[in-house]
């Protein structure tokens, strides 16, 4: 008695499709998606999901993409940006008296960044950065 050996099938499955699916997903969410500002200042900051969302501080510092600094509304010189702060702190043994949020607008260049940075922790404060909330 002769015995017949099973056939066995290989799968193949072609992988192109799937990246046409992808792109076309992209397009979609890129082209669905709602856009918001996110102050008055057109500062547009990178976005995070960090779980809840702190009060906000007393100390503001802003950097637009032009450049420009704002500290708690009011424009400040970059050479007048550690006297500025320094100006707002209280000296009570908290971190949260000595913390400066940071707004910057993400298309900012990084050298006025790091100056806003610099002035910071020349004025012997604490940084925060700010982002947009994920939704």
């Amino acid at each position: 008695m002769r015995l017949r050996a099973k056939r066995r099938h290989q799968w193949n499955l072609s992988f192109a499709s799937m990246s046409d699916i992808a792109f076309l997903l992209i397009i979609f969410f890129a082209v669905a998606g709602k856009f918001t500002r996110s102050s008055e200042k057109d500062v547009v900051v990178p976005a995070v999901d960090l779980g809840e969302e702190n009060q906000p501080r007393d100390i503001e510092m802003v950097v637009t993409k032009e450049g420009g600094y704002f500290v708690n509304g009011s424009r400040v010189e970059r050479d007048a940006l550690k006297d500025e702060i320094t100006s707002y702190l209280v000296d009570d043994g908290t971190v949260e008296s000595r913390t400066v949020v940071l707004y910057a607008d993400r298309d900012a260049e990084y050298g006025h960044v790091a100056a806003a940075i610099e002035a910071v922790n020349q004025a012997d404060a604490y940084l925060e950065l700010a982002v947009r909330y994920a939704q």
